[in-house]
């Protein structure tokens, strides 16, 4: 008997999904025909494409249309692909869709479920307000000789290394060491020691292998299984260790009167002024920087080093423009001058444009949005997207989009010049945008900027034969990250 209700049950589950995905043939919506169980994301399922190629290949196939509809097994899900409509979603209707779809209880995830990015709906508007203050850019400024300490012992590290190195791994050790100076109080000794307990820490907790990565993969396939599995994104041990190091950290400086200007400085003031913002609540926040500013900081860096190694020219017009900063600062770096470099910046941007951290940026409906079709589209009538329904900004695809960059798989920083960067502003979104972008933004543009310019003054870079081209992004990480190693040779400028 209960072999047949079991049976019946399968039957009546599979019946209702298959009936749902007339979803949006229903509601007029153009989209790709789903696979029955895995709806679109087939290929991802079976680990063979990244999302963020997924999407790109949907996003390219319908290109009449502002909105795809597709499913994430069974779940209906909208793939935007216009930029006015982007806009609408995540600033004008930004009520519409406060959430990001992926979220972290902090009950079970004690310190990632308290990032902002994890957060939803009141939870992340408190922290948003606490946290802002924090990011401006006087701060940033104050913190900046830090930051440029660092990048002085990242060139006398390079030195030491055989000259083909492995980029990702010399990037991480920077941004792992900026880190730890600025948002953890300590020196990580990443340039000094080949595995000190803060990148095993770091490693542990970004590692993109074990269950963990397994549980964040089903969710992004299937949203509707956040109901049922409930994720740790923190493991525990790591949990324990930065709780000890934050806690023992602020407790030395306050027996000490010590004040440091320093990310931690600011989360103490925080403690000092919230009685309800706990030393949980501490560490949680300067835990928030592996994110911020080591992982997706770190994937930005080596990417940016890879172009400029495999675009000379680039390379060289570069090299000219920091070292006339250099020269003209008595063989150092202001922060105002930085802030100048309008090269850099745009170099920046086309490396970002290129491969964005964030393939895709994942939202939520969390309140009905009437979708009304312009009289020329190929959707003919008004829908409801409906509350819980995931949505999808393609960052990638839009980045690679012929109708917003020309030649759009070349190096060229020279679109982001002359302040071309606005008039793309809804294309072009490595941060997000509206009042959920990224806030760790200048943090991470920052260390980002400066220490490509040490590289660059010191080091010519070449692509080395090891580099397996052309690059495809792993489709096991949540991060836009390489399957393979890219490579980059070093040669000292004398």
């Amino acid at each position: 008997m209960l072999l047949i209700l079991a049976l019946i049950a399968i039957a009546s589950g599979l019946f209702f999904m298959n009936l749902n995905y007339m979803y949006w043939k229903k509601r007029g919506v153009p989209g790709p025909e789903p696979t029955f169980f895995v709806g679109n994301i087939l290929d991802n399922f079976l680990v063979k494409k990244s999302l963020a190629d997924l999407y790109g290949e949907i996003y390219r196939k319908f290109q009449d249309a502002r909105l795809v509809g597709i499913f994430k097994a069974g779940t209906p899900t909208l793939v935007l692909r216009d930029p006015e409509l982007i806009k609408d979603i995540t600033v004008k209707s930004f009520q519409n869709f406060r959430d990001n779809e992926l979220y972290l209880d902090k009950s079970v995830d004690p310190l990632s479920g308290r990032n902002p990015f994890f957060s939803k709906g009141d939870d992340w508007k408190s922290t948003r307000v606490l946290l802002t203050p924090g990011f401006t850019s006087g701060k940033i400024k104050w913190i900046y000789p830090l930051l440029e300490e660092v990048s002085k012992n990242f060139v006398k590290y390079i030195e030491k290394q055989p000259e083909t190195t492995n980029i990702k791994e010399l990037c991480m050790r920077f941004t792992l060491n900026n880190v730890g100076t600025c948002a953890f109080g300590l020196d990580a000794k990443c340039f000094e020691e080949n595995n000190p307990e803060f990148k095993q820490i770091a490693d542990k907790y970004f590692s993109p292998v074990g269950f963990k990565n397994v549980k964040l993969l089903l969710i992004s396939i299937i949203p509707a299984l956040a109901k049922i599995i409930s994720i740790k994104f923190t493991p525990k041990d790591v949990e324990v260790k930065l709780t000890n190091i934050i806690t023992q950290t602020l407790k030395y400086r306050e027996d000490n009167n010590i004040i440091r200007n320093d990310f931690l400085h600011i989360i103490h003031q925080l403690m000092k002024s919230h009685k309800d913002f706990t030393e949980v609540d501490a560490t949680a926040h300067a835990a928030g920087f592996f994110g911020d500013g080591y992982e997706t900081s770190s994937i930005a860096m080596h990417f940016f080093l890879y172009e400029l190694a495999a675009n000379p020219e680039t390379q060289i017009k570069l090299r000219e423009e920091v070292n006339k900063a250099f020269e003209e600062n008595n063989n150092t770096l202001p922060y105002e001058e930085i802030q100048k470099m309008a090269y850099l910046d745009a170099a920046f941007s086309e490396a970002l444009r290129l491969h964005p951290p964030l393939g895709s940026l994942n939202k939520m409906c969390t309140k009905n949005y009437t979708y009304v079709p312009k009289s020329d589209e190929i959707i003919k009538k008004s829908f409801v997207i409906e509350e819980g329904t995931p949505v999808i900004l393609p960052l990638y695809a839009l980045h690679r989009d012929p109708k917003y960059f020309d030649d759009p798989d070349s190096f060229k920083p020279e679109r982001f010049l002359d302040g071309k960067k606005d008039t793309v502003k809804y294309a072009f979104l490595p941060f997000g945008e509206g009042p959920r972008a990224c806030l760790g933004q200048r943090f991470g543009s920052l260390q980002v900027k400066i220490g490509v310019a040490y590289v660059i003054k010191n080091f010519e870079i070449f692509v080395n034969k090891k580099t397996t081209l052309p690059i495809k992004y792993d489709p096991m990480y949540f991060l836009t990250l390489p399957r393979e190693p890219l490579w980059i040779d070093f040669k000292k400028i004398r």
